[in-house]
């Protein structure tokens, strides 16, 4: 599987129901970039690891992205400001092919995420106040689903069971994995 098929089936595919939890509470809006890239001839997402000094989320896998700010003119320019910012992407390296279903977090955020190839030969150096290192998986690994694991646990009184993945840098779980489950669900529907 690489960038022109996933190109191609994400234009073609209508946009899969967001698997998350229901939460009524106001919400902050905030977007991520869903970064894909070619290696060898195969589609990889490319990740960032949070710094375990953070006060927010440390030393979570994320994508990159952040809280809208009034400076932004919609929720993609969130999306390109961050990547910007985080992995020093240029605007030109990016080709947005569309956005996902909004995702609506269990710690306040309503998240926009944005999916984009990116150009061949991208590089990206990781800006260290925000990103602790940024890595590669395949999409191929992260579309089987053996390869997830159910992780329960307590929330508000509530048994809730998300899924995990384990990577080399850490545990991929919570809003990040919904997100990329919800893409892989969408690139596997019938065309």
């Amino acid at each position: 599987m690489n960038t022109d098929f996933i190109k191609t089936r994400f234009q073609l595919s209508p946009t899969a129901a967001p698997n998350q939890i229901k939460d009524s509470r106001n919400k902050r809006a905030s977007a991520v970039m869903l970064p894909i890239i070619d290696v060898a001839g195969q589609a990889h997402i490319l990740l960032c690891k949070r710094p375990t000094y953070l006060h927010h989320h440390p030393g979570e896998i994320c994508l990159p992205g952040g809280k809208f700010e009034a400076s932004d003119k919609t929720l993609r320019t969130t999306a390109l400001r961050e990547l910007k910012e985080e992995l020093n992407i240029a605007h030109k390296d990016v080709n947005i092919l569309g956005n996902l279903p909004e995702y609506s977090t269990l710690t306040g955020f309503s998240i926009r995420p944005y999916v984009c190839v990116l150009n061949k030969n991208t590089q990206w150096v990781n800006d260290h106040n925000e990103v602790q290192a940024s890595f590669l998986l395949s999409l191929d690994e992260l579309s089987t689903e053996a390869n997830w694991q159910p992780l329960p646990f307590q929330r508000f009184g509530k048994e809730i069971t998300l899924q995990g993945f384990v990577t080399p840098h850490g545990l991929l779980w919570g809003a990040t994995a919904s997100i990329i489950k919800n893409f892989t669900k969408q690139l596997a529907l019938p065309v």
